[in-house]
């Protein structure tokens, strides 16, 4: 009976579970697993990646995504409840919730939506007021097919630690909705009777037995154990990464530029485009061979930018796969990388974005390598009315910003895998000839432009350090350049630490 409901929560066109994010579980399945595997686990067995409309234009059954009629956020009854699917869904480890849809046949519900109101400011409230710790949520409103915008909360997952209740919430029918000190997550509820006959209702609900802790705790486990191997491992001995690592991210990195190189004629920005542009690449070395599951690697990509954007709010967040369908991001083979039969995820903006937006190129294999390749935001057209003019000068802020991004990126694309002892870094910039230090809000000496026009910056990295010590790896990494400019400059991790809030502000 569990295979014929999990076949049907496939096919019928309002039940096929279509929206996974990230596995809950990170740790091989054993045969003992899988024998006592839950209706739950089969039921809501994932399909295959999608995006954010598809959530209202093919709504499902499914744990990660909890549908809620219209509400109001200013209300302490619906505060409450909110509260209490955000946390579920955290501790399910990510999840999306939908508003304006019957909660029982999951068709979309006739009431006024702007009642809701549900905008970033309020839930960010919410998290505050009721959870700890708090949780990264992302508020969008996509426009449905039927033309009535549905908000939809995308929600992180939990860290290291589970996510628990901070205060009691409101009585309500003499219980409590939310109770303080108290963990929630997704369930398999009792069935639908509405046009999913038979069906279970996802839930968010106390944890009550000792069972309920099982995958959460391994989540947990999971986020950890990297980085313990890495302390580990750097504590004991500080070895380089093995040649094999380096030399395998110069064939993947060199292979995307070529790829690049290719596509730069048919940019509106290529005359500019192919004599100046940069490309940031990594690479992991894992404690043994291993290659991430292609049917939810887009899905867990999202999530990784998804961790990864609270933090840079500045622009195009890196690796983001587009939803915009003319983009959308292809598997692709390249024999250039060194290994033809390693397919990776690969978009390029090149042909889609306005000549006076960012030109971004990018590939991520689920092996663990990765490059992002940009032309200089500093060349864009700008509209206010600096003294110097756009293409000739360099931001170190910018570059640190852009440095950082990917290597917190980097550590946390690495906690999808089981064991990563070390990252190696590859960064190259061209075009640099003739610019000079300048930023709108800082003062820089100018002893003249830069010389050079190429310069290169390599880094290996316990994947430990990459936690706490990252502004040290993004002064190691941007050294290069700025001497490139002006060389006596310094810039070290103090001086990254002190930009690095300035880059969560979303821009104006």
């Amino acid at each position: 009976m569990t295979r014929i409901i999990g076949r049907m929560c496939r096919t019928m066109p309002f039940e096929a579970s279509a929206h996974p994010l990230p596995a809950n579980d990170l740790l091989p399945a054993t045969a003992s697993d899988l024998a006592v595997a839950t209706a739950e686990d089969v039921t809501f067995q994932a399909a295959a990646p999608s995006d954010i409309q598809d959530l209202i234009d093919t709504p499902c059954r499914a744990l990660e995504v909890e549908y809620k009629s219209w509400r109001n956020l200013d209300h302490a009854e619906d505060r409450a409840e909110l509260a209490r699917d955000i946390a579920a869904l955290a501790n399910h480890g990510g999840g999306f919730i939908v508003f304006g849809f019957d909660e029982d046949t999951l068709m979309p519900d006739d009431t006024d939506p702007f009642r809701t109101n549900c905008t970033a400011e309020k839930v960010a409230s919410i998290v505050q007021t009721y959870l700890d710790p708090p949780v990264g949520c992302e508020v969008t409103a996509p426009l449905a097919t039927t033309g009535v915008v549905h908000p939809v909360i995308r929600v992180a997952s939990h860290g290291t630690t589970p996510v628990c209740i901070r205060q009691d919430g409101p009585v309500v029918n003499d219980e409590k909705l939310v109770e303080r000190a108290a963990y929630y997550i997704r369930k398999q509820g009792p069935a639908s009777f509405g046009r999913a006959i038979g069906v279970p209702r996802p839930q968010s609900s106390r944890i009550e037995t000792p069972q309920d802790w099982s995958a959460l705790i391994r989540r947990c486990v999971c986020r950890d154990r990297d980085n313990l191997l890495g302390m580990l491992e750097a504590a004991i001995e500080g070895r380089a990464t093995t040649p094999d690592t380096a030399q395998r991210l110069l064939a993947w990195h060199r292979a995307a530029r070529a790829a690049f190189l290719t596509l730069v004629p048919r940019s509106p920005m290529a005359e500019s485009l192919v004599r100046r542009h940069y490309a940031l690449s990594y690479a992991f070395d894992l404690i043994r061979p291993e290659t991430l599951e292609h049917a939810q690697f887009p899905e867990r990509l999202r999530h990784t930018v998804f961790e990864v954007q609270t933090r840079f709010r500045s622009g195009w967040n890196m690796f983001d796969p587009p939803y915009r369908r003319a983009v959308q991001a292809r598997f692709m083979n390249d024999p250039a990388t060194g290994d033809d039969e390693a397919d990776f995820l690969e978009t390029a903006w090149l042909r889609a974005r306005n000549p006076n937006e960012t030109a971004d190129f990018w590939r991520v294999s689920p092996r663990g390598l990765a490059t992002i390749i940009r032309a200089y935001a500093e060349d864009s057209p700008r509209t206010d009315t600096h003294s110097i003019r756009p293409g000739i000068y360099l931001s170190p802020d910018v570059l640190a910003q852009e440095i950082a991004e990917l290597v917190c990126h980097a550590g946390a694309l690495a906690r999808l895998f089981s064991g990563v002892r070390r990252v190696v870094f590859r960064c190259e910039w061209w075009g640099l000839q003739g610019r000079e230090l300048f930023d709108p809000e800082a003062r820089w000496p100018h002893r003249g432009p830069a010389l050079s026009d190429h310069s290169v910056a390599t880094a290996n990295v316990p994947a430990a350090r990459l936690v706490q010590a990252w502004p040290e790896v993004v002064a190691q990494l941007m050294a290069p350049v700025l001497r490139a400019v002006e060389p006596d400059i310094q810039l070290g991790a103090t001086w990254v630490r002190t930009q690095a809030p300035r880059w969560a502000t979303t821009p104006a």
